[in-house]
């Protein structure tokens, strides 16, 4: 009983403790994750669903699932929900139904996969939610504080002197397009001559490069003096294929237009120009999530919307500069 409670996290005194881990390090002795499923009827596995698995994003918040289920000796099971970019949850669906997994994980949960939740919820199978795109009234919830983020990126970039802002968001019912554009709004509204006009606010069907790539086409559209001088996109993978289109095109970044994104992928600093980003707490979101997930397995608890926010830190980079400073030296260069 003493060794149970230390392998899985119960009480015990320190020096118990210490003399418990000192014998399975010389017996090298490894928990029968099979047995333990067995006697309490469990799988010893729990379910991730996502809409891609290939995204930078979610590899990020994958680690951090990964490591926590490591610890735990905990299996995972994975699936995209749109494989070949055309929407199949039956995999989810046989789970559920199968009471294949322990728990599931959800991440950016839609409307699309309400039914799958309510069959979750049904079934007894607890769910916890990685920055849902959609509000949920059960379960356990990580995000990270959006709103601030998007404030914090519109400050700085009007501390640079940038006065007309642009956004262009993911799908327009994400919560997470939403409130950054939200938190933008708020740091525009304080600086007198800044503005963030409806025809410089834009949204996509979804946050991958192709639709940052869409949104630098529609913005290469526009004519020059009517362009935003800087213009914040819905995520980094977004803002990365903009920038490449700004660059096909012979629009300079930043000397034309400074860019920015969210989320703070790996990519992002491997880029040129390198990008300015708001950065999440990827691998943090995922160890939370796992963390609570695999609680509730233990101990089961009806969560009416529980959520935890995590804050985002801003990461200044090459893609943005002041207003109207680098055009203004390549001129002077020039002559």
């Amino acid at each position: 009983m003493t060794v149970s409670r230390v392998i899985n996290g119960g009480y015990a005194s320190p020096e118990v403790r210490a003399r418990v881990e000192r014998a399975i390090k010389e017996l090298g002795y490894a928990p029968s994750s099979t047995a333990r499923s067995l006697r309490y009827g469990r799988k010893g596995c729990i379910g991730v669903l996502v809409e891609s698995v290939h995204g930078a994003w979610f590899m990020g918040i994958l680690g951090g699932i990964e490591e926590e289920l490591t610890r735990r000796h905990v299996g995972l099971m994975l699936t995209s929900l749109k494989p070949q970019d055309q929407y199949d949850s039956s995999t989810v669906a046989a789970w559920v139904d199968g009471k294949r997994v322990d728990g599931l994980i959800s991440a950016r949960f839609t409307k699309q996969e309400q039914p799958l939740l309510d069959a979750a919820v049904k079934a007894g199978i607890p769910v916890t939610f990685i920055c849902p795109d959609q509000s949920v009234d059960v379960g356990f919830t990580v995000r990270c504080r959006n709103f601030e983020a998007g404030k914090l990126l519109g400050a700085y970039l009007l501390k640079l002197g940038h006065r007309r802002l642009g956004f262009v968001g993911g799908p327009k019912d994400s919560i997470d397009s939403t409130e950054r554009l939200r938190g933008m709004r708020e740091a525009v509204s304080v600086v007198p001559g800044a503005s963030l006009h409806a025809e410089d606010v834009a949204f996509q069907s979804s946050y991958k490069p192709r639709a940052g790539a869409a949104a630098g086409v529609s913005f290469l559209k526009r004519e020059p003096s009517e362009r935003p001088s800087a213009i914040v996109l819905g995520n980094d993978s977004m803002a990365i294929a903009f920038i490449c289109e700004m660059l096909r095109a012979g629009v300079r970044v930043p000397a034309d237009v400074s860019v920015a994104g969210f989320d703070g992928i790996e990519e992002g600093e491997r880029c040129f120009p390198t990008l300015t980003t708001v950065a999440q707490p990827m691998h943090r979101l995922g160890v939370a999530a796992c963390s609570a997930l695999l609680e509730r397995i233990e101990d089961p608890v009806q969560d009416q919307g529980v959520s935890a926010e995590f804050p985002m830190a801003l990461v200044a980079r090459e893609s943005t500069a002041p207003f109207g400073s680098v055009a203004s030296r390549r001129a002077k260069n020039r002559s």
